[in-house]
């Protein structure tokens, strides 16, 4: 009799996003939250089941990279822990903050991540050759919570810019080497202008970038779609929150 060797393999997709995400099997809605620590806060959270299949979600909190002395985990509850759905139903999560007292002045941020239970999936199957293949694909999903206490310094230094082009995809990726000298992050967009050698402007866009760290030195990386720079340069002024302009540079002819 035949032999069949079974692989159950389970890939996990993992989100942090900005906006409204509508990810292989559930969506959540708002993604980012942006709070006042001068008092307690109370928000709700979306969950969309996007599947035919009842699904249970488990939620937990995550300290992002160069937050660890300056999150808000001890200070979030998260209700319930366990979140069921029906199929394209959707549930309401709740997440709480109380404020430490003495709370240094500045930006705190957290995940709260929302992760698929892997207790039933639609599975995948295939036999073939005496291996039989299952697999299922497990959504887990960060989204951002952003705290701001007292007097909020938004101080950041562009040190430079790069540019690399892709002629076969025409992805444009944009390369800041910033440096943040306050107590917040800082959310960067651009202008950007496509010139002719002679500087004559073809086309101006605005885009968004990404955020600096809360201190210290980071890279902040974006890609762009942008047609027909063969042969042309670009012009780019960076922008913060406020469409202050922090740095203006214009590239090669690509």
């Amino acid at each position: 009799m035949k032999s069949i060797i079974k692989y159950n393999l389970i890939i996990g997709i993992y989100l942090l996003v900005s906006t409204m995400t509508f990810s292989f099997n559930f969506s959540v809605a708002p993604t980012t939250f942006n709070i006042n620590l001068n008092k307690i806060n109370t928000d709700e959270i979306i969950l969309i089941n996007n599947t035919s299949e009842p699904m249970r979600l488990e939620s937990s909190l995550e300290i992002p990279d160069n937050y660890e002395n300056y999150n808000l985990n001890d200070s979030i509850k998260l209700h319930p822990k366990i979140i069921s759905i029906k199929p394209g139903g959707r549930q309401i999560a709740r997440f709480r903050v109380k404020p430490p007292v003495n709370l240094e002045a500045g930006e705190y941020k957290s995940y709260i991540i929302f992760k698929e239970l892997p207790s039933k999936f639609k599975k995948n199957s295939e036999i073939k050759k005496g291996i039989n293949t299952e697999i299922g694909i497990v959504t887990e999903i960060g989204i951002s919570i952003y705290g701001y206490y007292g007097d909020i310094n938004k101080k950041v230094i562009i040190k430079d810019a790069k540019f690399d082009y892709d002629l076969k995809s025409s992805r444009l990726i944009v390369v800041l080497n910033t440096e943040s000298r306050g107590n917040s992050s800082v959310k960067l967009s651009f202008n950007i202008e496509i010139l002719t050698p002679n500087n004559k402007i073809l086309k101006k866009e605005h885009l968004n970038l990404g955020r600096t760290a809360r201190i210290g030195k980071k890279k902040v990386e974006s890609s762009f779609f942008i047609e027909n720079l063969k042969g042309n340069k670009i012009k780019i002024t960076v922008l913060d929150e406020d469409n202050k302009e922090l740095f203006k540079t214009v590239s090669k002819v690509f």
